[in-house]
């Protein structure tokens, strides 16, 4: 009689065999539920740095905007001061320190684009000229600063850009052009691009939408044409320039495959970009992915014939966090369904995903909150409150109540930043916006124009009178000193009201408020003006 070897019974063949099965088949479960759960958050993890990048592109806009205030601001001063001849003109920018903390250079130019200073030395008055360059013939066509393309200066021989902007005589006619400098090889213009990095590897890049590179963590490639580079352009990069925003997993300039974002500033023909090698932005992905496996594998191969139920069981977890992220992604429920509470992978991966759906969620209510709120004061921004005017109106066309507009601006603003300095009239400004949202009915919009200038919205006036007592309440909040010095420092306000009817836009209202501010500032200050075309009902349409 034969003896039967152990391992070649029907019970070990089916053991085996069904374990291989068995193993096989909890090997491709677990590779398929863990394919969804890693697709899911490779999504989430690409929102997540393109919120980033979104946040980084608001901050370098907002960048540029407070350049251009303070080179507009500047023009307007010089042009207030008649300062034109190029002693006047030295002297004036010399007075403006914003200038040299704004900005790498500042240089005048006259009409003809012959140099006639730079506060920053180097050639003489004359004996330079920008006439053939395209941001000069722009501006002096336009009559408009613009933002010139990239260039290397001929000054410094740095790489540059400039912002313009035109200075005008009280005819009307231009005395000369104001160019400031931005350096693109220092980090402070772009330093909190470099703060923003992504892991040890991972980047941030500007280039213009002609290719152009602005800022790189290769200095070298700094105003090279990503076009003229060797190897061309990459399809992504080649996406971008044409129009697309968003992210893409591609492979980069070197041939490594990365995670690869791009977002358009609104404010300049600039691109922000991201690169982020996939091996180290999904290195705990493919950790888990590991993890998982060889658990997977061990607990089919010890299950044996119950392997089947085994793994079903152990899936059987990760299948409802698949179907939570799946709710989640459609909006069929919150975050809050993920249980946090498991020790074991699971749970790992439920709280990673838990924090990366909630850093989102923070960046995104960032990146909202400063598109539309003024980083300094907290007030409304000049776009909330465009938007929330446009609103009033519709409201007031449908409950036919009076709608008033208050333009403000700060007496003398200018000698108090030249006599305290520029952190006291940041003080200033910060404590004028509390006190304004203090004095006005808690309806109503307060928003900080530009400057030292403010606008308040008021819904559901009685009458003009209503609009002067209000006004008058803001004047006496304001003259109380403002604790900004030791001794307290005296701040007054002219304010600027109209009344707006049926048909009043948002243009015609402005336009009237700000009429009656030249008016109250020319009756001395420190007081009020009401449009003197209110009973005319002043803001329809007429702008």
């Amino acid at each position: 009689m034969h003896s039967i070897h152990p391992f070649t019974t029907l019970k070990a063949r089916m053991t085996v065999i069904v374990g291989a099965l068995v193993f096989l088949s909890g090997m491709l479960l677990a590779l398929y539920a863990i394919n969804i759960v890693e697709r899911d958050m490779a999504q989430l993890v690409g929102d997540r740095e393109y919120a980033l990048l979104s946040s980084a592109a608001a901050q370098m806009e907002q960048d540029l905007n407070a350049k251009r205030t303070v080179l507009r601001v500047t023009a307007e001063g010089m042009q207030a001061a008649g300062a034109y001849d190029p002693a006047a003109v030295r002297n004036y920018l010399q007075r403006v320190p914003s200038l040299g903390q704004q900005f790498f250079n500042t240089v005048a130019l006259d009409a003809n684009g012959v140099l006639l200073t730079s506060l920053a030395g180097g050639a003489a008055a004359g004996q330079a000229t920008v006439a053939a360059r395209a941001y000069f013939r722009d501006t002096v066509r336009t009559r408009k600063g613009v933002l010139s393309p990239p260039l290397r200066s001929a000054l410094s021989g740095k790489p540059i850009v400039l912002l313009t902007e035109p200075v005008f005589d009280a005819a009307g006619v231009l005395q000369f052009v104001l160019a400031a400098s931005i350096d693109l090889s220092q980090p402070d213009f772009f330093e909190h691009l470099d703060r923003l990095k992504p892991g040890r590897h991972g980047y941030l890049f500007v280039l213009t939408t002609d290719g152009v590179i602005l800022h790189h963590p290769e200095p070298g490639r700094v105003l090279r044409n990503v076009a003229d580079e060797k190897g061309g352009i990459v399809p992504s990069t080649r996406q971008a320039l044409e129009g697309k925003d968003g992210w893409v997993l591609a492979p980069n300039k070197a041939g490594v495959n990365s995670l690869i974002g791009y977002r358009r500033l609104a404010n300049a023909d600039w691109i922000v970009g991201i690169v982020y090698p996939t091996a180290e932005a999904f290195a705990p992905l493919v950790a888990m992915r590991q993890r998982a496996l060889l658990r997977t594998g061990i607990a089919a191969v010890a299950a044996g014939l119950l392997g089947l139920l085994a793994i079903a069981i152990l899936l059987r977890p990760l299948e409802t966090l698949r179907h939570q992220v799946a709710r989640i992604r459609r909006g069929d429920a919150g975050i809050d369904i993920i249980d946090l509470t498991r020790r074991d992978e699971i749970g790992a991966l439920s709280r990673a995903i838990h924090a990366l759906t909630e850093e989102r969620a923070i960046a995104d209510a960032e990146s909202a909150r400063l598109a539309r709120t003024d980083s300094l004061t907290g007030l409304c921004n000049r776009r909330m409150m465009e938007s929330e005017l446009d609103m009033a109106l519709l409201r007031q066309r449908r409950s036919h109540a009076e709608l008033g507009v208050a333009f403000l601006d700060i007496d003398h603003f200018k000698h108090i930043n030249d006599s305290h300095g520029h952190a006291t009239g940041d003080a200033v400004l910060v404590e004028f916006a509390r006190r304004l949202r203090q004095a006005v009915r808690a309806t109503d919009i307060v928003a900080r124009y530009a400057g030292d200038e403010f606008v308040v919205v008021f819904e559901g006036l009685s009458s003009a009178e209503e609009l002067a007592a209000l006004a008058t309440k803001i004047l006496e909040a304001i003259r109380v000193p403002f604790p900004v010095i030791a001794e307290g420092l005296q701040v007054t306000t002219s304010i600027g009201l109209t009344l707006g009817r049926a048909g009043s836009t948002r243009e015609s209202l402005l336009k009237c408020a700000d009429e009656a501010l030249y008016a109250a500032k020319a009756a001395g200050r420190n007081g009020f003006a009401i449009d003197g075309t209110v009973a005319g009902a002043c803001g329809t349409g007429q702008a």
